[in-house]
């Protein structure tokens, strides 16, 4: 009787971390995006842009952005680069003397990732341009 009382306590032990396992395995989903950022944008420094890239998944993905060419994640420049809460890059409008083409003229990617798995965008071409006030016709000289 005690074999038969510990045989049934196992199997049920089992059928409950197997139900428990297979419910938490159905729960986890990897990164899907829900906003793909363009493949370019161009802007103005006196105008600056945001590019949004949000994701969702279960753990909730985190959101970064890289460097195109290196897959380096990249950092915030004060005044010229960063990324929000809610995964999107954005540029400030920004004196035409503070113009880098390493921030203002490269190509990034926005990366989603859980504990299920991680996926990248397309490659996003940025061209920030500086404007010229005093012309009235073509304002905006972008390289």
């Amino acid at each position: 009787m005690l074999f038969t009382l510990e045989y049934k306590n196992l199997i049920s032990a089992f059928f409950s971390y197997f139900t428990v396992s297979l419910a938490s395995c159905q729960d986890r989903k990897g990164p899907v995006f829900t906003i793909e950022p363009p493949n370019r944008v161009e802007f103005s420094n006196a105008t600056g842009t945001v590019i949004p890239c949000s994701a969702e998944g279960i753990p909730p993905p985190n959101i970064r952005w890289a460097h195109a060419l290196d897959g380096s994640y990249i950092s915030d420049v004060p005044g010229l680069r960063h990324v929000r809460p809610d995964g999107s890059l954005v540029f400030p409008p920004f004196r035409a003397e503070d113009q880098r083409p390493d921030v203002h003229t490269t190509d990034y990617r926005c990366l989603a990732s859980n504990s299920v798995g991680a996926i990248g965008s397309r490659d996003v071409r940025v061209k920030g341009g500086k404007c010229n006030i005093i012309l009235n016709y073509f304002p905006c000289l972008l390289p």
